[in-house]
């Protein structure tokens, strides 16, 4: 059978029957102590109500109860009273310390656990955070990476596995200067402010393929040196996007030019051929060769 342990017994609740059984036997020692033979003192067992009511009473209390104890020794011990004052003032003395060692060492024990419960309660809430970021961050469908002083990626998501090594080996491990080497040169920079920015530049997979990287990154001190945290997209795509939307504005803007200037080109040939009409009316221009060739179709 397990035996309750001396915090338990201390609890809150026990509080009312243990004060109870203190006065109690403090009652019963003196009448034990009274009835007694002359110069035969039972008075060192008041250290054991004292003990008790340690665990419950203020240090004012204790004080005053270790004080009651020892004129109640002194009382009823019917020992010489020559050292009485001198037995007085050591059996208060030992009676205090008792109940004040008491008193303190549950004190302090109810501090360790009420800091050990604190503990254990922040242990807990940082697990679930990290837990709700570690699911946020493997959902993400971005890219999300973090990188340690040497350059090694320690952390990567399901996203950053499939845009950098996509059917290779995990991700956690490698060096970053085999896919983003700009990363490494930003986390390996002396800047004291450390870097939260963000740039484009040229990323390569782990199967060779060459693309355009969006990169927003942030470093940060730790214990162990500078790290580094990005979020990585393929712009590869927007590029192409952006190259085709500019090849097909500067066609229409060719078209509408060409259209503008063949316009141009039928007004000048009108005008021209209002021109030669009124200039065939001219006989000294009729006959000429170079005159009839120039309204020719």
């Amino acid at each position: 059978m397990r035996l309750p342990s001396a915090h338990s017994i201390y609890a809150p609740e026990n509080r009312t029957r243990l004060l109870t059984l203190a006065a109690a036997l403090v009652v019963l020692i003196a009448l034990v102590d009274w009835r007694t033979e002359p110069y035969m003192s039972l008075g060192f067992l008041y250290l054991f109500p004292i003990m008790i009511a340690g665990g419950f009473l203020t240090r004012t209390k204790i004080v005053s109860l270790a004080v009651l104890c020892a004129l109640l020794q002194e009382e009823f011990s019917n020992l010489p009273p020559a050292d009485a004052i001198t037995r007085l003032v050591l059996s208060s003395a030992g009676f205090v310390g008792t109940g004040l060692f008491i008193s303190e060492l549950l004190r302090n024990r109810r501090i360790v656990l009420t800091h050990m419960q604190e503990l254990e309660n922040q242990v807990q809430l940082r697990r679930e955070a990290e837990e709700q970021l570690r699911a946020m961050v493997e959902s993400s469908p971005a890219a999300i990476i973090t990188v340690d002083s040497e350059g090694t990626i320690i952390l990567g998501n399901e996203a950053a596995q499939h845009l950098l090594a996509p059917g290779r080996e995990q991700l956690p491990g490698s060096n970053v200067r085999t896919y983003l080497p700009a990363l490494l040169a930003a986390l390996q920079s002396k800047r004291p402010q450390g870097f939260r920015t963000s740039l484009q530049c040229r990323g390569k997979r782990g199967n060779g393929e060459v693309f355009l990287a969006g990169v927003w990154f942030s470093t940060y001190p730790t214990l162990s040196g500078n790290r580094l945290a990005a979020i990585i997209v393929d712009l590869s795509d927007d590029l192409r996007n952006r190259e085709d939307l500019s090849l097909d504005n500067l066609l229409k803007n060719t078209r509408i030019l060409m259209s503008a200037v063949s316009h141009e080109i039928r007004n000048l040939c009108g005008a021209a051929l209002v021109v030669h009409k009124n200039l065939a009316r001219v006989k000294i221009l009729q006959g000429n060769a170079d005159f009839e060739a120039l309204g020719a179709r």
